[in-house]
Formats: C-alpha cells, sequence, structure tokens
C-alpha cells in the first residue's frame, strides 16, 4: 500500500515539515557553509555519529543543519539527542523533519519504469528533500553528507574543508565529491563506483561507464552521487527546478547522475578526489555491511532500447578495457 501523504498531514498537523531543534540562527557571512546531514533510517545514526565525531570543522563558519526525511518518531528521538548534543559548538543548529515517507524502502518498487512506477517508489521523496534542503540552506556553498555514508574522517579529519577547497581553487568545479562504492544485493559481489562518465539522449542514458578503484588525484567526471560532496546553493537549485519538468521519466537509479550530469552539462565542473574513500553501509540480515575500496570494479550499464530496460553492472575486468578506461579519463581531464 502506497504512502498518504494527506494522511500524515492530517495526523501531525504538517504540510512542510518543521523545525524540532533551532538554535543559534545567527545570519550567514560570506565565508560560512552549510553542512546538510539528511537521515531516513534511523540504524545508521549511531555508526554516522560515530565516525562525524573525528571530523575537524571551522565549527565558527559552519551552520549545520539535520534533516529527518520521515515520520518515523524513533529517529526524530536519536536525532534530537544528536542535533541538542552540537548546539553551542557550531554557528548555528538546525533538525528539521519533513514527516515523510513513512516506511517505505524500495527505490525500485514493483511497478514498472515510468510515472506509476516513479510514484509508488520513494524516490519522489529523496527529490522533495532536496527541494527542502535548499530552503534551509541560507550560504552560498555547503557540504553534503547522506546518513549510510562513512566519510574517511580517521584518515582525513579535515575533508569536510578539503571539499571546499577544491570549489574554491577551481573556479569552474561546481560539485567536489569524494569517492564510494556502490551497493549490491549480494555481499561481497563487486559493485561500480559512485562518480561516472556517460553519454545521453535527452533524459535516456545510453552508456554509464564507472571506473575502477586504482585511479588516484583528483578527476573530472561526468556525473556523481550526492554521498559525500560540496557544491554551491544555486547551481543545486537550478538542477532541481530544471528536472521537475521530467523528472517521472528519469530512470529511478539515476536520479543523483541526471541531476549532477545537468549541473557538468550547464559549463561547470565535477572534480572528484580519489584519495578521499567512503564506505557505504548496507543493512542485512546479519548486521551492517560496510561496502569499501577492496569491493569496487570498473563496470558499465547499458541502454538495450530492443528491451526497454537496462543491463547494469556489467563488469570491466579485461586488460583492454583497462586502456578503454584510461582514455575516457584522460580525455575527460583534458576538457
Amino acid at each position: 500500500m502506497g504512502y498518504d501523504v494527506k494522511k500524515v498531514i492530517r495526523r501531525t498537523g504538517h504540510s512542510r515539515g518543521s523545525l524540532i531543534v533551532n538554535e543559534g540562527s545567527v545570519p550567514p557571512e560570506p565565508d560560512d557553509f552549510t553542512l546538510l546531514i539528511p537521515f531516513s533510517r534511523h540504524w545508521c545514526v549511531a555508526p554516522f555519529f560515530d565516525a562525524f565525531h573525528r571530523a575537524e570543522i571551522d565549527v565558527k563558519k559552519c551552520h549545520l543543519v539535520i534533516i529527518d526525511n520521515t515520520d518515523n518518531l524513533i529517529l526524530e528521538k536519536r536525532l534530537t539527542a544528536r542535533a541538542k548534543l552540537y548546539a553551542g559548538f557550531f554557528k548555528s543548529v538546525r533538525l528539521f523533519k519533513t514527516w515523510r515517507q513513512g516506511g517505505r524502502e524500495s527505490i525500485v518498487s514493483k511497478n514498472p519504469e515510468g510515472k506509476k512506477g516513479w510514484r509508488s517508489s520513494k524516490i519522489p521523496y529523496i527529490f522533495e528533500l532536496h527541494k527542502d534542503m535548499m530552503r534551509l540552506c541560507r550560504t552560498e556553498r555547503f557540504v553534503l553528507l547522506e546518513d549510510d555514508t562513512i566519510p574517511p574522517f580517521r584518515k582525513f579529519p579535515h575533508l569536510v574543508h578539503r571539499l571546499l577547497s577544491i570549489l574554491d581553487e577551481n573556479p569552474l568545479c561546481g560539485i567536489s565529491t569524494a569517492i564510494e562504492t556502490g551497493r549490491s544485493m549480494i555481499t561481497f559481489f563487486p559493485v561500480r563506483l559512485g562518480v561516472h562518465y556517460l553519454e545521453r539522449e535527452g533524459n535516456r542514458i545510453i552508456w554509464r561507464l564507472s571506473p575502477g578503484p586504482n585511479l588516484s588525484g583528483v578527476h573530472k567526471v561526468d556525473a556523481c552521487g550526492w554521498y559525500c560532496c560540496a557544491s554551491y546553493k544555486d547551481l543545486w537549485v537550478r538542477a532541481i527546478r530544471d528536472m521537475s519538468r521530467y523528472v517521472e521519466d528519469v530512470p529511478r537509479f539515476a536520479l543523483d547522475v541526471i541531476h549532477t550530469n545537468n549541473i557538468m552539462r550547464a559549463g561547470y565542473d565535477i572534480l572528484a578526489d580519489f584519495s578521499l574513500w567512503c564506505t557505504h553501509m548496507q543493512h542485512t540480515n546479519a548486521g551492517i555491511f560496510h561496502w569499501g575500496k577492496k569491493h569496487a570494479q570498473a563496470s558499465i550499464d547499458l541502454w538495450i532500447p530492443w528491451l526497454n530496460d537496462y543491463a547494469q553492472g556489467m563488469g570491466l575486468t579485461q586488460p583492454h578495457h583497462e586502456k578503454l578506461i584510461r582514455d575516457i579519463v584522460r580525455k575527460r581531464d583534458r576538457t
């Protein structure tokens, strides 16, 4: 049974969400930035913040915004405790609850591609979440960390400022991103990275290639996930607004890919730092599985017109594949 937003509104009285915590609401200064951390899973709270406490952040310039994108009261309680803990340290701390999503878990859903399948998945609530985050962001620059991502704060405690410095030092950079391995329903099965090279025809991805884990340094890519990145509010808002016209026709596995690729197509670079490897958490019956660099491989997705579907996650593991990938990376870096 689908999620009925009207029932949630009637039960809670919140049609556009509510601020649960709002501490230190001071006007931002030009050098300030916002740290956005959206949550939709209560089991992510403890492991995420266990890693987050190792981060070294200039809290006098940082506006912390935590978002609870659910109507889950357990998650609200856990995030409220964390937000109150950080109040007084950061320049401002806000916890915003959207009162949406309910218990829906599936990105894919049981319905086919298209409007019906899109509406029955949780993707609409993720799309609306990004509109909320941009309304909550009061600074030009922001850093976004997703709840199921563990940034490498132990090795790179200044990761937040590393992403911001890539933006500041490269005038054409629209997004700076860390690296993260994807996920699979089969644990230990090799999976793609969350940065991509691709070709599109309209909203259709013709092919999407994810490089292997052995790249080093900073490279230009065509698209990336939202898991651990920095960007500018106006670019993000513009890309979200443009997508609103056709978002229901975007492949559900590629909402973030199309969004970030639109920023690249607008004339901005997406710079990926391959020294910043994040861990991707997945909840399993055996506990939380941590996808990392050792689980990554180069892979490609292809659109097959006569099947009206994608062939996804095909490994690129042969020697001639390595040369192909190197050529694509070099070509993209030169543009």
